[in-house]
């Protein structure tokens, strides 16, 4: 609290434009303790401050800032199950709600210098080619692919983006499956090559990690709270079909082993209706699922793309208070994916993660925790798979491989530079490894 304080006097003292609120982005009960609306005013009566929760997933608001945003208690109940008014908190689809109220988010030069930011975190990371896997989530899918476009147009980064369209944007714009790839086909009249649809699409199962609403049988929650379902399942297995059978390749974002299930039941059912071969369909963010469910992925052609970071930094927390210690420990279990031989890629899930494909390796590498717990030794991968999983099966991973992940005639002479041989350091320093910068189509591109 002392710090919020300390960050909204600053803000004030600034020339901060007062139509916009005081945003802090972090926050999470189980670090902050319960910090929702009603304390908000008490602490800033006249202020308009916000919360952006560490999931991103979420808002909260005191009364200032919504009063400043025109965010009333109607915009509450239009997700009911996903806000909380009194409490100034919206979640998942509840967030878009809060969202659409801050247009400034999207005002060209804000938007300009984030992208211009987030290019040279890419470049920095070491990172050529990257997919974006939510377009729409902001309600805008139109007008943010337009500002990517503009801003890679403008700085020509050494960088490529394959964009991903999201089943929760086009259900907020009430949207039928038909009318959404009329759209998707629309906006792939503007590929370049830099910034690209590809025909991927991303369905939303269960909710976030770090929001604690993750899909989870049992014993469920600790606290005794239950998960959530993005959509109703009929409706995601809907939207799954149709592109399915239009043959896209679909990811969705699945985090608990009650998630990994209606994902496997339903492209059991896919399966058995449509037959597909290399589908590639891909579970997003691997919070947990059980070695069985890891069987069934391989037999049905089902990858991995994961953020072991998630358990570096939840996993003592989420033992002591929510998931408890067998399932907390062996979140992300990247050791049991690879001997069902699953193939596995890691990704950051920015800003969830750094955006750094070392930090990745590191941590499933090491599994240590943020507070140095050894965290399931068993799931650790090996460094080679590791960086495989950051390379040429995370190109697998998007079908890119005859393009990107590996140094070969005839690909895009893509690479990092690296300023050590990681085989050759101890595996508790690969994330101090610097990055010289990068290939990009053989020219290079130094970070610095």
């Amino acid at each position: 609290i002392k710090a919020l304080k300390n960050l909204v006097a600053a803000h004030q003292a600034s020339s901060a434009d007062p139509a916009i609120p005081f945003i802090a982005w972090g926050y999470h009960p189980l670090w902050h303790g319960d910090v929702h609306r009603p304390l908000l005013d008490d602490l800033f009566p006249d202020t308009p401050v916000m919360l952006w929760p560490r999931s991103f997933h979420e808002g909260i608001g005191n009364t200032a800032a919504f009063d400043l945003l025109g965010v009333s208690e109607a915009d509450a109940q239009v997700y009911p199950h996903e806000a909380d008014w009194a409490k100034g908190h919206f979640w998942e689809n509840g967030a878009k709600v809060l969202v659409s109220k801050l247009p400034f988010l999207f005002a060209p030069e804000r938007y300009g210098k984030g992208m211009a930011g987030f290019y040279q975190m890419m470049n920095q990371g070491g990172v050529t080619t990257a997919m974006d896997m939510g377009i729409g989530i902001f309600g805008d899918p139109v007008g943010e692919t337009a500002l990517i476009h503009k801003v890679a147009e403008e700085l020509q980064p050494p960088t490529r983006l394959v964009l991903t369209p999201i089943i929760t944007d086009f259900l907020a714009r009430k949207r039928t499956p038909e009318q959404a790839l009329a759209e998707i086909r629309q906006w792939e009249q503007g590929n370049t090559r830099r910034v690209m649809f590809d025909e991927h699409f991303k369905l939303m199962l269960d909710g976030a990690i770090f929001s604690g609403l993750s899909q989870y049988d049992f014993p469920g929650y600790k606290d005794g709270h239950e998960g959530l379902w993005m959509s109703p399942p009929a409706i995601i297995e809907d939207w799954g079909r149709f592109f399915w059978n239009e043959g896209f390749q679909i990811h969705a974002h699945t985090n608990g082993d009650k998630s990994s299930a209606l994902l496997l039941d339903m492209v059991t059912r896919l399966q058995d209706e449509k037959p597909r071969f290399d589908h590639r369909t891909t579970l997003e963010h691997f919070a947990f699922s059980h070695e069985s469910q890891l069987r069934r992925m391989k037999a049905l052609g089902i990858g991995v793309s994961a953020n072991p970071y998630y358990q570096f930094i939840l996993s003592d927390t989420y033992a002591d208070n929510w998931l408890g210690e067998d399932v907390a420990r062996h979140m992300v279990p990247l050791g049991a994916a690879v001997r069902q031989g699953v193939n596995v890629a890691l990704h950051s899930d920015a800003p969830m993660g750094p955006l750094q494909p070392l930090v990745l390796v590191h941590t499933a590498v090491n599994r240590v925790t943020i507070n140095g717990n050894q965290n399931a030794q068993n799931e650790r991968l090996t460094l080679h798979q590791a960086l495989r999983a950051v390379t040429i099966d995370a190109a697998w991973t998007m079908r890119w491989e005859n393009k990107v992940g590996s140094i070969r005639a005839g690909k895009m002479a893509d690479f990092a530079v690296l300023e050590q041989d990681p085989y050759a350091v101890d595996p508790t320093a690969i994330k101090d490894i610097e990055i010289w910068g990068t290939m990009f189509e053989g020219i290079a591109y130094p970070a610095h």
